[in-house]
């Protein structure tokens, strides 16, 4: 199997379409905080039919970038990313610093009127507070006007290359951040390679 020349360094950006720009940065700057770094309108690039909008949460010039038309080319969505299984983006997370910081977060979304569609949720099998689901993390889930869906979270697993599975201390760590002393639950076990699923043996 060939080996790529590097591991990468992280996922930076991620660009998404809008059927409205002007909803869009309402959205993303005066609600989630985003800093425009520069807006590029449709046929500004030669060959590219799409307008841009770079923006930042970062000192990096740009951590989303908003593709979008002239008013009206790009139509309304008709379901949340979140809600359909057509090929695309399912969704997109934004990291906070701890649970305290998700809590504030959550309060102040439901004042400024954003609807949470899923959580505050702990995504864990195994943690006391968890939701049987995977992930290790804590999160909650919003949709910008275009539908596109936000993960926002904090306290996302650390794992053992070696081993594959949630570090041990970590999650006993996360326990005493979260109130519960640390023997009060074990770590998920490694997910056991199985694509049994295809239809392979």
């Amino acid at each position: 199997m060939p080996q790529p020349p590097s591991p990468f360094l992280g996922l930076q950006h991620i660009g998404v379409k809008v059927h409205d720009i002007e909803a869009a940065i309402g959205f993303y700057v005066h609600k989630l905080g985003f800093t425009i770094s520069e807006v590029h309108p449709p046929g500004t690039v030669p060959g590219f039919p799409f307008g841009l909008c770079f923006i930042r949460c970062t000192a990096l010039h740009h951590d989303v970038n908003l593709i979008f038309g002239r008013k009206g080319q790009i139509p309304p969505p008709d379901a949340k990313t979140f809600d359909t299984l057509r090929p695309g983006m399912h969704h997109f997370a934004l990291q906070v610093g701890s649970r305290r910081e998700l809590e504030a977060w959550e309060a102040y979304l439901k004042e400024q009127g954003v609807e949470i569609f899923w959580g505050r949720a702990i995504h864990s099998p195994t943690h006391p507070e968890g939701d049987g689901l995977w992930g290790e993390n804590h999160a909650l889930y919003i949709a910008d006007p275009s539908g596109n869906c936000i993960e926002i979270f904090c306290d996302m697993g650390v794992m053992d290359p070696g081993r594959n599975e949630v570090y041990e201390g970590w999650f006993r760590d996360r326990l005493a951040r979260d109130g519960h002393g640390p023997g009060a639950a074990g770590p998920p076990k490694a997910w056991v390679e199985d694509y049994s699923f295809l239809g392979r043996k």
